[in-house]
């Protein structure tokens, strides 16, 4: 029996008063968006990865943005952020991402510089958990869609969201009982890189605030408690080379907060656990 948990989106605003005061030359990213009637362009080539992995290695690191931030108290509008999002592209977080993500992630972690993990550029949840250190979980997210609606379906580890699942979440968004049996994971429909400005390998839902998009529904998937209490830790993908270590016992907290405070109303977030069939639905 599935219990899902509906939170409504405040809409609230989160401006990052950035701006850059010099035009920077870059070479056009495969993954840019084309036109709806183009086929998907297919993943990164090597030397394209490579490419962008030189173009990361010579930005400011985002440790020493988060460290400023931490000795200011509190983050600031980074340029180095504005430039690092105008060179990667989809390969990273936005910078107003990337700073509201500090935000709520320092009200939990002190050490947050020291907590990024540097990695092979990786295209797949299973990839980049190879590359994690040990006890640290990938956030694996994957679209789904259902009935001509796109959600995005997030969880720790390798999941799989089944059938009763997806009926659960299927009834509180108002769709036909078949939607959950006839849909799509990764449709050939969904780009990432346009949908979520992100590219295949990092996909999660810290979506750059406010950014328009066809999501319905982030879903967030149940863990045990078992790996709180023996101390793991989860992997979010700051880039396709960066992961930011956070302790799954406030991981919880940190995606509500995110989603509360970056998602436009239309996004509905819920949560589906493993006790109560009936659907709970909460302001955030």
């Amino acid at each position: 029996m599935e219990k899902l948990r509906v939170f409504k989106s405040s809409g609230t605003s989160v401006g990052n008063g950035e701006c850059i005061c010099h035009v920077v030359t870059m070479v056009k990213a495969v993954s840019q968006p084309t036109d709806p009637g183009i086929p998907s362009p297919p993943l990164p080539a090597k030397d394209h990865l490579a490419y962008l992995e030189q173009a990361n290695c010579r930005l400011l690191p985002v440790q020493k943005t988060f460290a400023r931030w931490q000795r200011a108290g509190g983050s600031a509008p980074s340029q180095e952020l504005v430039l690092r999002e105008r060179l990667l592209g989809p390969a990273t977080l936005s910078s107003a991402s990337l700073r509201l993500l500090y935000d709520i992630s320092s009200q939990f972690v002190d050490n947050l510089p020291e907590r990024i993990c540097w990695h092979a550029p990786t295209l797949s949840a299973s990839e980049t958990q190879a590359v994690l250190p040990p006890q640290v979980l990938v956030q694996k997210t994957v679209s789904v869609e259902m009935a001509g609606r796109l959600l995005l379906w997030t969880g720790i580890g390798d999941y799989e969201h089944t059938l009763d699942q997806r009926r659960v979440v299927a009834s509180a968004l108002g769709l036909p009982r078949r939607a959950a049996r006839q849909c799509s994971t990764n449709p050939a429909t969904c780009r990432p890189e346009e949908e979520f400005a992100m590219l295949p390998g990092m996909v999660s839902p810290f979506l750059s605030p406010l950014r328009p998009t066809r999501l319905v529904s982030v879903v967030q998937m149940p863990w045990t408690r078992a790996w709180e209490e023996q101390g793991k830790a989860v992997g979010v993908s700051l880039s396709l080379f960066e992961s930011l270590i956070l302790p799954l016992s406030c991981f919880r907290a940190v995606v509500l907060q995110y989603s509360a405070r970056a998602y436009p109303s239309t996004i509905r977030w819920m949560e589906v656990s493993s006790q109560d069939p009936l659907p709970q639905e909460q302001a955030a």
